[in-house]
């Protein structure tokens, strides 16, 4: 029920804090052009790419750990 509760006034907090971050941004990459997008489209972008590298590092880092030749960085 606590885990519940939590999970709800989590929930709560993220919905205010992208309905305060809807007015727009341009985001350039490196190749093409300028993309409008809102605010919290372009940090969710950024927290998904984070999190898949993190996922990647330690998926390269089990593997390398069960064949042996890797090192302890």
């Amino acid at each position: 029920m606590v885990r519940l509760v939590i999970s709800l006034i989590f929930a709560i907090f993220l919905l205010i804090f992208a309905s305060q971050n809807m007015h727009g941004t341009e985001v350039r990459f490196v190749f093409g052009e300028a993309v409008e997008m809102p605010v919290i489209l372009a940090l969710a972008g950024a927290f998904i790419a984070g999190f898949a590298l993190a996922i990647f590092y330690f998926i390269v880092r089990a593997g390398s750990k069960k064949s042996g030749e890797g090192t302890d960085y």
